[in-house]
């Protein structure tokens, strides 16, 4: 398991909001497109990414992250933003609470063939900007929109 997972399991512990870092991986395509994760938890969509681990640095957890839940192996990591505070506050299904510091990446090289985590990942889809599920997390939803504004976003496979 994970070190948060294995805090939330301590009797009482998940009924108090834990601090936590967590690494997300905005992954774009050849095409521009950004890959999205739907979550077996509570059906949402989300980009790939995941809580820190112990000695981890915040590169290695995006790319355990990326490679657990996707199969994909990313070259190219841009550390793209930092964000903290109420808006990544998270109540998980179980009722668990966490505060986010999470720590956002953008990848434009990867290698592999998509291959979802059972367990934790219902389907994995790359969305034009017209497409984006409307179950897609706001923070996530806004930072792409952010990134597609921006531009410059130029695959290399």
């Amino acid at each position: 398991m994970g070190y948060i997972l294995d805090l939330r399991k301590i009797e009482g512990v998940g009924r108090r909001p834990l601090q936590m870092v967590g690494c997300g991986v905005f992954l774009f395509d050849e095409q521009n497109r950004v890959l999205l994760e739907q979550r077996a938890d509570d059906g949402t969509w989300c980009v790939p990414g995941g809580s820190m681990e112990l000695g981890e640095t915040p590169e290695e957890t995006a790319r355990r992250e990326c490679m657990e839940e996707t199969g994909l192996l990313v070259k190219d990591l841009q550390l793209y933003n930092v964000q903290s505070g109420e808006k990544c506050h998270f109540t998980y299904p179980n009722g668990d609470e966490v505060y986010a510091v999470d720590i956002n990446f953008i990848c434009k090289s990867f290698e592999g063939t998509l291959k979802r985590q059972e367990e934790e990942v219902l389907q994995l889809r790359f969305f034009a900007k017209e497409e984006l599920p409307e179950n897609l997390g706001d923070n996530d939803r806004a930072l792409i929109e952010e990134i597609w504004e921006k531009g410059d976003i130029t695959c290399r496979m």
